[in-house]
């Protein structure tokens, strides 16, 4: 039954490619049969010793997995099941690429027989076999007969047991024989390295071992007797009531363990990423093309656009070759409009200013917006200023250069924002019968920026939505990177989701997600409409009507879903973990959303703007703002691209951490926990200036354990120092309290030259125009 909701296992599995190899098998009361064709018998179980054993099969692909459970055990069999589990894992390891299958039944022997209790004749014929469309391939037995050899992408069904065993001081007759095996689903890896599929099923000793009462314990047992009702034996790893205390601080050792070898695991992949040249290994910016107005001294002009001949004692604005010329010295000369940073006019008395701010290296200066040539030694122009009584030529000078600058940002703007695009492959529709369809269905982002209901069909190679004015929407399949299938459970919408590999244009917007949907209910309705009695059958009859249309939709896309499944092949949709999500806010959102993990991302897709982060895209998770009293934290996600900005989800509920914290472990991505909110902009900036290789030489992501831990601090607070202070810290006023004593009166003469140049750059009331006040550089403070 378990197999029908998966859900309930917490796994995100189609139900209706999920079904049991055969009819479970269990047995007891000293009737056993090991082989995978034996039966369950119709006698009532019996403690003693349990066999169970189960096989599944998802999309046709089988399983197997194999337990025994032994209820009041006697050393003797306590002894005997170790050693089983040894002789199992000398088999697991044994499956070596280009090692014959035979050499896993002949190692399980060899140590069985250097064990010397005697147990070879009770061993079973073989050690499992090959399984995979077929539940039990016979050419590939783990026997001594095979000859066939390991091959990576195996899978195998690693079964060793142990059977007519005699339990000597058994009271019970329907003990005195028993029988004992294990058996998992294992896979070779590409790397040749076995690993076992269904590890999450316990098989440990203190997991399989039950002591239910005290009629059968041995004699001579030191450890107390705990009664409860009837003669029931209370054991504190028994029962609800055990020591959850423990139970924690072996889970947090286990996360420890496992987040100690994921730390070594990242950097050298992120080594590997390096040596493949998938990352840069940072340490140089990129510079802009040079501008250049003039190419040839036949495009300099010699007129203006009314024919007028050019004033060298008049500036001009040659808008063809976007070049502003000032005159210096009577001679024009040309500055490209990229040169310009700002520019702004004001009057005092009968004289006009107009006042051009130029790109040039000081303190809020990027490097990267200079071009190679730049030496940040030379001398640089930072401002021209002109002056005229009569104002129209400055005027004039002045609107020209806001509406050039305006063109040209716009340009710009536009290139960059089309740098990234591919051209997709053509569609190919299909014409040989009509297309599965899903109608009256939105998209998001909207076509031609109008809220339309369209038509999704399903051809060939991609997707194709039409609009009812004419508009297609076309995305192949080999775009898309991830796709989702959220039904409608608490929402209002039930939606299919894409996030694709590169972006696309819809209208005049670029996205990397485009999501279909359908409401299924209001999402609003009129406050005078006052709820009737709630016995109200046109109420009543209301309700029913938008839980049949939500299940009617939910229904549609699920099959819709199956049939891009079937045509694509590689694509398979995911559908979010409702029972793991968590209120927060994601990036690019002021509002709290539901944000739910899913198998491949985590993602929060019903209000826009989305948010979908790819698993397999991030480095590292930092849990920020963890302190014993708040009731929120903050939990900042680093991509593997360290050009890219880190995504923060802000005010998470403090009682989702250890869930989160289990769910990164289990996805394999490293996190750390720290006190306060870091500066990403200063560490990324940091990382990109070392490379990723001088980062991780220097300790890589190690210096964020330091800000969770308290100790460290007390003893040696110099160590504890981070080069990543949070904004606002103690080392902060301190340092700026001994940098005001040192400089003095340079300080405060900067700051009045800076206030002087603010207030004539300030006049014209624009704010942009404020941002680009040229000051003279000043010393860096902390």
């Amino acid at each position: 039954r378990r197999l029908e909701t998966p859900k309930k296992l917490g796994l995100n599995l189609n139900k209706d490619h999920l079904e049991p190899c055969y009819t479970p098998i269990i047995q007891s009361g000293g009737s056993y049969n090991l082989k995978p064709s034996a039966f369950s018998n119709e006698k009532n179980l019996h403690g003693g010793t349990i066999t169970c054993s189960l096989g599944a099969r998802y999309k046709s692909y089988c399983s197997n997995l194999g337990r025994t459970f032994i209820i009041n055990p006697s050393k003797e069999q306590e002894r005997n099941y170790k050693l089983l589990l040894e002789l199992q894992q000398e088999a697991i390891a044994a499956l070596k690429i280009d090692e014959k299958l035979s050499a896993v039944y002949t190692a399980v022997q060899t140590r069985l027989r250097n064990k010397g209790q005697g147990l070879e004749s009770h061993l079973t014929r073989d050690c499992g076999f090959a399984l995979g469309l077929e539940f039990r391939e016979p050419t590939l037995l783990l026997n001594l007969k095979c000859d066939a050899r390991v091959r990576s992408g195996m899978v195998f069904n690693v079964a060793v047991g142990l059977e007519n065993l005699e339990a000597k001081d058994a009271k019970d007759p329907k003990n005195k024989k028993y029988a004992l095996f294990v058996a998992d689903t294992v896979l070779i890896t590409e790397s040749g390295t076995p690993e076992v599929l269904t590890h999450r099923a316990p098989k440990a000793w203190k997991e399989v071992s039950y002591y239910l009462n005290d009629d059968d314990t041995e004699e001579g047992s030191s450890k107390p007797s705990k009664r409860g009702r009837g003669s029931v034996e209370i054991l504190e790893s028994r029962t609800r009531g055990k020591d959850n205390t423990k139970k924690h601080v072996e889970t947090n050792e286990a996360l420890a363990n496992h987040q100690d070898e994921l730390e070594e695991r990242m950097r050298e992949e992120a080594m590997q990423r390096l040596r493949n040249g998938e990352i840069s290994r940072g340490g140089d910016n990129q510079a802009q093309d040079t501008p250049i107005a003039y190419r040839d001294p036949s495009q300099f002009p010699s007129a203006s656009s009314s024919g007028s001949t050019l004033r060298t004692n008049q500036s001009f604005v040659d808008q063809k070759q976007e070049a502003v010329l000032l005159p210096v010295f009577g001679r024009l000369v040309p500055f490209h409009v990229a040169t310009i940073k700002s520019v702004s006019k004001h009057e005092e008395g009968a004289w006009t200013f107009l006042r051009i701010n130029f790109v040039a290296p000081g303190i809020t200066a990027s490097t990267q917006s200079l071009p190679p040539e730049a030496d940040p030694s030379s001398h640089y122009i930072r401002e021209v200023t002109l002056k005229a009584r009569v104002a129209t030529n400055l005027n004039t000078t002045f609107r020209l250069i806001k509406e050039l600058r305006k063109r040209v940002q716009a340009r710009e703007k536009q290139v960059a924002l089309e740098a990234d695009l591919v051209e997709q492959e053509a569609l190919q529709v299909n014409r040989t019968g009509k297309p599965p369809r899903l109608r009256d269905v939105h998209v998001r982002p909207n076509l031609g920026g109008k809220k339309a209901a369209g038509t999704l069909e399903l051809h060939i190679n991609g997707l194709r939505f039409q609009a009812p004015r004419g508009d297609k929407l076309d995305i192949v399949f080999r775009n898309i990177k991830l796709a989702f299938f959220q039904p409608a459970e608490k929402e209002i919408l039930v939606l299919l989701h894409f996030h694709l590999h590169n972006p696309i244009m819809i209208g005049k917007k670029k996205t990397k997600d485009v999501q279909f949907y359908v409401e299924v209910m209001e999402s609003s309705y009129a406050l005078d409409n006052a709820r009737r009695s709630g016995y109200d059958p046109d109420e009543l009859e209301e309700e029913q009507r938008e839980r049949a249309l939500r299940n009617r939709m939910n229904q549609e896309f699920s099959n819709f879903s199956k049939k891009i499944e079937d045509q694509a092949k590689d694509l398979e949709f995911d559908i979010p973990y409702r029972e793991l999500g968590f209120y927060g806010v994601p990036p690019h959102n002021k509002s709290s959303s539901f944000i739910m993990p899913a198998v491949n991302a985590l993602v929060e897709l019903t209000e826009p703007p989305w948010f979908v982060m790819p698993l397999g895209d991030i480095e590292i998770a930092h849990f920020e703002r963890v302190v014993y009293g708040l009731k929120n934290f903050d939990l900042v996600l680093v991509p593997k691209d360290f050009t890219q900005k880190p995504l923060h989800v802000n005010a998470i509920n403090i009682e989702h951490l250890d869930a989160l914290k289990t769910w990164l472990d289990s996805c394999n991505i490293k996190f750390y926990e720290g006190t306060a909110n870091l500066n990403w902009n200063s560490i990324m900036k940091h990382i990109n200036e070392t490379g990723v290789e001088g980062f991780y030489e220097d300790g890589g992501w190690k210096f964020l354990n330091m800000q969770g831990s308290s100790d460290e601090e007390e003893d040696d607070p110099e160590d504890a120092e981070s080069d990543f202070e949070p904004s606002g810290s103690e080392a902060e006023e301190e340092e700026e309290e001994s940098d005001d004593g040192s400089e003095g009166e340079e300080d405060d003469e900067d700051e009045e030259e800076d206030s002087e140049e603010e207030e004539s750059g300030e006049e014209e009331g624009d704010e942009d125009e404020a941002d680009y006040v040229a000051s003279p550089p000043k010393r860096a403070r902390a």
